[in-house]
């Protein structure tokens, strides 16, 4: 009978090691998964607990007499006629759009307020039409167009952060609110 000789074989022990250190790799990455998951879900449900908070302060028939739309995806609220809310080539807010907003505004912060941990920041973003009179593609079109939409925004940001309706708020409105 031949007995050979047990030779030890390092590269088990490294094999080991490395297995050791994959299912640690692994945990770590399942409890990371799982908070990420749970953040998904508190994040979606306030989301939806936004959404029918907007819902239950607005009535269908006030959101269609403003043109307005609110997705329940992103929580936007989009106001759809633009030529209602502003003349053609101006920033000037319309007096039919800041009685929209006397009705909306003061009603709006009222919901978002009661979700404001969760709230980071409230945008108001301002659009222009891509109509001109020379080429709609030149750098003078989208220049001027960028600057009219950015007035948009901030003379809506000014009228409603003046509104007396609102004063008692105007700290909240100072962190939050923005015009894009």
């Amino acid at each position: 009978m031949f007995y050979r000789k047990k030779q030890e074989n390092h590269w088990q022990s490294i094999s080991d090691l490395m297995t050791g250190l994959m299912v640690i790799f692994l945990f770590v990455c399942l409890g990371f998964l799982y908070q990420l998951n749970q953040v998904r879900q508190k994040y979606n449900m306030e989301r939806q607990a936004i959404y029918e908070e907007l819902n239950q302060e607005f009535k269908p028939e006030e959101i269609a007499k403003w043109g307005a739309q609110i997705d329940d995806k992103t929580l936007s609220v989009t106001f759809i006629e633009p030529a209602i809310f502003f003349k053609a080539n101006s920033s000037n807010v319309n007096p039919k759009f800041k009685d929209v907003l006397d009705e909306f505004f003061p009603r709006y912060i009222k919901v978002l307020q009661k979700h404001s941990d969760s709230i980071l920041e409230v945008r108001i973003e301002g659009n222009a039409s891509r109509e001109w009179n020379g080429d709609p593609n030149s750098a003078e079109a989208y220049y001027y167009n960028m600057k009219l939409s950015q007035d948009r925004a901030f003379n809506v940001l000014q009228y409603v952060y003046a509104m007396p309706s609102v004063s008692s708020e105007r700290e909240w409105l100072q962190e939050k609110l923005r015009a894009n």
